[in-house]
């Protein structure tokens, strides 16, 4: 490092000393090997260079745009600047209990408010309770006039994005927290959506205010102009040659693996699974560029033992010791994986692990990990424990990073690879081996790669079980084959031997993606994409013009129907879309539709039904839903010809919702003495309604309700869920569907 000069030091000194008086806020810690600026004259006063707008001005924008509560009396600030772009971060907190703060953002160069974020303690004890005090649909008409008011041009140029909810937030239960609702408004450009930039709101649903609201918007991301791009029809000619549908087996996700569902015909896109084309060249990104749119023991044991501990077994664990009594022993299991695969002599035996296989169910694997004396490389080893067969191993390096990033030494290229792999497919598996295809094969790249030279470590190819010509993805063979040696690294066998459905009667593929394209029309988006094989400081992410279509591409269609399904096999039901055809302009309208949005009333082929009789069974359901949020909703398993009805009346009585001594037909219509009953119950207060001598009921049939159900009743009618008629109860009469929405909505607001 150069010497500085004397006078450079004395020149720094005077800096020091005027950065220590002027009236400025605190800077970034400088480095000290920084070069000081020097003076223009000789004789001026050195002046450091400061924000383009003073902390001042910052503060009062902030004041007039986003009011900072009176209780926030702490205040502090920092400033920032990257690539010439400053920013004033401003902070507020209260010194008192409850805990509250505010952050607001605001550009030094245009004054604009970048982001606000608003948190609001609560005393330690209190909740919020039942349904806030405003809807989705309101919180999303405050945060269009927050963003309106916020910032008018950028707004103005936005659109509201639909985007799914990992978890949607439960508004149905006692909380510590409010419920906020997030809106995400995305940018265009020219009328086309911008990936990763646009505007995110946030409301409290309790209070109606905008607690969060940050915006992201470069203008110097070098959109690409839309002129020339192919046209959509031509964009779906594409898809259907390139991409589209294919029949595939699947099986449902479900929570226990060892029960699953039955296997399913469903059409899925084809590998690699997604749909992304460039509108501008017509070339399938996939393959070449990542696209970002910031929208996936065993064996043996004593008889009489086994015997006298299964007499007290529940069913579920007598079936599972029953079925680990076939299992070979694990020191048998093991002496079979040493023989399968060659372990070196200086590894020794670490560990092992009985398992289930994932996507088989029932199966039962032995696991066995061995590793060399330095615990630097390891084998793990998995064999069927019924019968012995190799089902997988992985030969497992632990390297540091500085090997890791060295250039592999590549010997094998992809095609000799694939003959290894291959290979020992039909070695291990000779019959199966002729019930696969080829499905995909890749290299495996890592960040030892070279600009416009992506050279492979490993390669991977996977191999699809065809039954009957339809390819089941999650069965087959995935094989790892090393570059420099031909060394195979892993080998994994899937393999279910069960009952395929046939495909009689399955819709076609051309359907199925005119079903697709016209519930998710290829669109057009500025997607943000990075080139594979290239270094980010070599090829910074772009922005690509694409098609690509609407919403979720991960879905599935059921093969017989077309309807959307998800990983559970069940219809995908899309919050904000339901579709009734029979609930506009009824007085129940709103209340029907809040609990549609919540998932707690589904229709019934389009239609709601509001005037029909509710039965007991369907009322149930929406005390079970709304009320799940109290506790876990563990529905049990449901027998193949079991109601619909039976997990949702098990759970209502395991909640509490139905009492011991309540008795209904599920199938029967419900009236209004029951429906009281059960709404007290599942808000919480049945116990207390037992109570019925505490309770006096102004109604002019109070005669005829029954001594039990009179507290049940009274607090009903003095909440107001259920309002006397004519001054009469009338403990009897029918409650339609609509009636029954109603009384819910009111019910969760208390």
């Amino acid at each position: 490092m150069k010497m500085k000069s004397a006078a450079e030091r004395v020149v720094a000194c005077l800096l020091a000393v005027s950065l220590a008086a002027a009236p400025l806020p605190g800077w970034a810690d400088q480095s000290r090997d920084q070069a000081v600026p020097k003076p223009v004259n000789k004789g001026a006063a050195v002046q450091p260079a400061g924000p383009p707008m003073p902390l001042e001005k910052a503060i009062a924008i902030a004041r007039e745009k986003v009011p900072v509560p009176a209780d926030l009396d702490v205040f502090n600030s920092d400033y920032h600047e990257y690539g010439g772009k400053g920013r004033w971060n401003l902070h507020w907190k209260s010194s008192k209990p409850p805990e509250s703060s505010m952050h607001a953002a605001i550009n030094a160069v245009t004054g604009e408010v970048e982001s606000v974020h608003l948190y609001k303690g609560m005393i330690q004890g209190t909740y919020y309770k039942g349904l806030p005090a405003f809807s989705r649909d309101q919180c999303l008409e405050i945060a269009r006039k927050e963003g309106s008011r916020l910032l008018p041009d950028k707004f103005s140029s936005t659109v509201l994005a639909p985007r799914e909810e990992w978890r949607p937030p439960v508004v149905l239960r006692d909380r510590e927290y409010p419920i906020i609702y997030d809106f995400y408004f995305k940018r265009t450009f020219r009328g086309i959506q911008v990936a990763d930039q646009g505007i995110n709101i946030g409301v409290n649903a309790e209070t109606g205010e905008v607690v969060r609201f940050d915006c992201n918007w470069d203008l110097e991301a070098g959109l690409q102009s839309p002129e020339g791009r192919i046209s959509p029809e031509q964009a779906r000619k594409i898809f259907v040659e390139k991409s589209g549908f294919e029949l595939t087996y699947f099986l449902p996700h479900r929570g226990d693996p060892d029960t699953p569902g039955e296997l399913k015909l469903v059409y899925r896109l084809k590998p690699p699974g997604r749909f992304v084309l460039n509108a501008l060249t017509g070339e399938v990104l996939d393959q070449a560029v990542d696209i970002f749119f910031g929208d996936l023991g065993g064996g043996g044991g004593e008889p009489m033992y086994s015997r006298m501990a299964e007499a007290k077994l529940a069913p579920a664990e007598s079936r599972a010791v029953r079925e680990t009594r076939d299992l070979i022993s694990a020191d048998r299991a093991q002496e079979i994986a040493q023989q399968l695969v060659e372990i070196p002599r200086e590894y020794t035996a670490t560990g092992r692990n009985l398992e289930r296989q994932y996507a088989v169910p029932g199966s039962r694997l032995w696991t066995f990990f061995f590793s060399d004396s330095e615990k630097k490389k390891s084998i793990r080893v998995s064999l069927d424990a019924r019968t012995g067969g190799l089902i997988s191993f992985n030969k497992d390096e632990r390297f540091d990073f500085a090997d890791y990033y060295k250039e592999p030494q590549v010997k094998i290229n992809q095609e000799e690879a694939g003959k290894i792999a291959w290979d020992l497919v039909k070695k291990l598996q000779p019959v199966r081996s002729g019930q696969v295809e080829l499905r995909k094969s890749e290299p495996e790249i890592g960040p030892w790669v070279k600009l416009g030279r992506p050279v492979p470590r490993a390669y991977t190819f996977h191999y699809a079980r065809m039954v009957g010509g339809i390819v089941y993805p999650e069965n087959g063979f995935r094989v790892r084959v090393s570059s420099s040696d031909g060394e195979v690294l892993s080998y994994n066998m899937t393999w279910w031997d069960t009952e395929f459905p046939k495909p009689d009667g399955v819709i076609g593929a051309g359907r199925a993606n005119d079903i697709f394209l016209a519930e998710h029309p290829l669109t057009l988006e500025y997607g943000r994409g990075h080139r594979r094989y290239v270094p980010e400081m070599d090829a910074p992410p772009a922005y690509y013009l694409v098609y690509r279509p609407s919403g979720s591409s991960t879905l599935m269609l059921d093969a017989f129907t077309g309807r959307e399904i998800d990983y559970s096999g069940e219809p995908v039901v899309r919050k904000g879309k339901q579709p009734f055809t029979d609930t506009a302009g009824h007085p129940a309208e709103d209340d029907i539709m809040l609990l549609a949005g919540e998932g707690i009333v589904t229709g019934d082929g389009g239609k709601f039904r509001p005037d029909d009789p509710a039965t007991v069974a369907e009322v149930l359901a929406m005390l079970v839903k709304a009320y799940s949020g109290r506790g876990p909703y563990y529905p049990l398993d449901k027998g193949k010809d079991d109601p619909w009805y039976k997990q949702v009346v098990e759970s209502a009585l395991a909640k509490g919702i139905l009492d011991k001594d309540f008795t209904f037909d599920p199938e029967s219509g419900l009236n209004r003495l029951q429906l009281a009953r059960l709404g007290m119950n599942a808000g919480g207060w049945g116990k207390l309604a037992r109570i019925s001598r505490i309770f006096r009921l102004e109604a002019a049939d109070a005669g005829s309700i029954p001594a039990e159900y009179r507290g049940y009743v009274a607090a009903a009618v003095g909440m107001d869920l259920l309002p006397l008629e004519n001054g009469k109860f009338n403990p009897g009469g029918g409650v339609t569907r609509a009636e029954a929405a109603i009384f819910l909505v009111k019910l969760l607001k208390h």
